[in-house]
């Protein structure tokens, strides 16, 4: 029985020629935002852990690269919620598109 509605579900969605959400460019995007996200963290802590472990004994020079490392690991912070963003738009875009064509579906199926 559960075979067949699942069966009754393809059929329909491919009668009514709707993208179901396996199109590779919205998983190689969702890929891509994961990844900037992992890479916006390790940018971040890198620039962090280098700008406390600096002292050469000139407070100026020290300072100046301080300076330089916490924009780095700003920037870092800023590709992490780039990559949030992109991760979930394209993951959530699929889960509705697949939620909407259910309701639908199921709603057909009572009237």
């Amino acid at each position: 029985m559960e075979n067949e509605r699942i069966e009754e579900f393809k059929n329909e969605i491919d009668r009514l020629k709707i993208k179901s959400g396996s199109s590779d460019r919205e998983k190689i995007y969702q890929f891509l935002g994961g990844a900037l996200m992992i890479a916006g963290i390790v940018l971040s802590l890198i620039a962090y852990f280098v700008a406390g472990a600096q002292d050469s004994g000139d407070l100026a020079i020290d300072d100046l690269e301080h300076n330089e490392h916490i924009i780095l690991a700003i920037a870092g912070i800023a590709v992490t919620i780039a990559g949030a963003a992109i991760f979930l738009r394209y993951s959530l875009t699929r889960f509705f598109r697949f939620w909407l064509l259910r309701q639908i579906f199921e709603n057909r199926k009572n009237k």
